[in-house]
């Protein structure tokens, strides 16, 4: 991540301006909150997204290493799609694959910190995303109201961060650049540093009301009471691979050493006393389209320990896939969601692809078992101008965290693709004087 240190400098300043609203809470203590690109996608889409610890001084970030996400099917109360991903210095960077053969619906995408069990104030973030197709009815859901008991006489409270969000053009042509500049000041007109995401995307792909934002859950929605969730059974800190060792099948009475191995790096561990081992995302981070990791045990005979692997995370995943979050269903016409383009495309009819043989998986050694890295999210690819296959993907472009400069400023370009209609850039982030976002549409013919 590029400018660490405004980065951190920007995150210190937000905190210790605004102590009255992150003191004294009883609910929700990181404030964890995830800008994704856009509300509603299609099967086989990405979710691109950030995660911000809102109430999370930066020098107290270093406990906050992992955040876990989720997609959970709230009629089957099963999670269908979950991921881990890095933190770093309160803010993370993350992108979720939607499978082809997802079905329509609404889904709760739902995330949490490796230290939601530990901390008794933590709550999950939850936010609902739209799985369409075109032609594709979407599963039944019923309304569940929310309870507005702490939330009723909240308000989000005037700002004083003046945010201009400015592109070079109010039209553009396929395939056109778009150049947009961003400056944050106070009232008076004094620059802010901060930082913030941003998305540029169809308008057809976001909500048609403004609680789907930063400032809205900062002010209203993290002050909802938390669900009743038993998450006994797990260890107090949660990570990315936790385990035992065994020798044999009794508990050893002793540190085992291990060794990790990923990425030609080779990392040293121990278990405790007892045999059991955690990996955090730190010591798992590896680049993307790398292969898993490897650890084996590295004491004596080998082959006389066992390697067991705990599922901490799936059964807190599975908890919250039983919690019923407030909704309210919308109308959403094919008409509304998809262009003309999509609507076309979703009638070609292509043959299925053959299935292939999966090989059988050879027996690993008790010793020695592969894990599951937590990879580096690349950056999002935006459209080319050399490439003559069309382009309509109805998310243009983002970036996972810019900076501003000392004079408040910050500017960001990107290419169009070949899908015309109504697009809107909108900018969610953190500065010296709070939360802040901004919305600006412009037309592509």
């Amino acid at each position: 991540m590029k400018n660490f240190t405004l980065l951190q400098l920007s995150i210190i300043l937000y905190i210790l301006y605004i102590p009255c609203h992150a003191q004294n809470r009883d609910i929700n203590s990181t404030g964890l909150y995830i800008h994704t690109d856009k509300h509603i996608y299609t099967p086989a889409e990405k979710i691109w997204f950030t995660g911000y610890l809102l109430n999370i001084r930066a020098t107290d970030t270093l406990p906050y290493h992992t955040l876990f996400v989720a997609l959970i099917n709230p009629v089957t109360h099963k999670p269908v799609l979950n991921e881990r991903f890095a933190f770093d210095r309160g803010v993370c960077k993350g992108l979720l694959e939607l499978p082809d053969s997802l079905p329509s619906g609404d889904y709760a995408l739902v995330g949490y910190t490796n230290n939601y069990i530990a901390d008794n104030h933590e709550q999950e973030f939850q936010q609902w995303i739209s799985v369409r197709k075109p032609h594709q009815p979407a599963f039944k859901m019923k309304k569940t109201p929310a309870d507005t008991t702490r939330t009723a006489k909240l308000k989000i409270p005037d700002s004083n961060i003046c945010i201009r969000l400015e592109t070079d053009s109010a039209a553009y042509q396929q395939r056109g650049m778009v150049n947009c500049r961003v400056v944050l000041t106070d009232t008076t007109g004094k620059a802010i540093q901060g930082l913030f995401s941003v998305a540029c995307v169809c308008e057809r792909r976001l909500r048609k009301h403004d609680k789907w934002d930063i400032c809205h859950y900062y002010f209203i929605d993290q002050y909802r009471l938390p669900a009743s969730v038993d998450l006994s059974t797990a260890q107090q800190e949660l990570n990315p691979v936790s385990g035992f060792v065994t020798k044999g099948t009794k508990k050893v009475k002793k540190p085992i050493p291990l060794l990790l191995m990923k990425n030609n790096e080779m990392i040293t561990l121990k278990t405790n006393k007892d045999g059991l081992f955690c990996l955090n995302s730190y010591q798992l981070f590896t680049p993307s389209g790398q292969p898993d990791a490897i650890l084996s045990v590295v004491k004596g005979n080998q082959s006389e320990f066992k390697i067991n692997f705990l599922n901490d995370i799936e059964r807190v995943n599975h908890q919250l896939a039983k919690i019923n979050y407030p909704y309210t269903p919308e109308d959403m016409a094919d008409s509304t969601i998809f262009t003309p383009e999509e609507t076309a495309a979703a009638t070609v009819i292509t043959p299925a692809p053959a299935n292939p043989k999966v090989p059988v998986p050879q027996q690993e050694p008790g010793y020695v078992k592969k894990v599951k890295p937590v990879y580096q999210v690349p950056e999002f690819q935006q459209a080319s101008d050399t490439v003559t296959a069309r382009n309509y993907n109805t998310t243009l472009y983002w970036n996972h965290l810019i900076n501003t400069d000392e004079q408040g400023h910050a500017n960001f370009s990107f290419r169009l693709n070949d899908l015309p209609g109504v697009f809107v850039c909108v900018i969610q982030g953190i500065s010296t004087m709070g939360v802040f976002s901004k919305y600006l549409r412009f037309e592509v013919r």
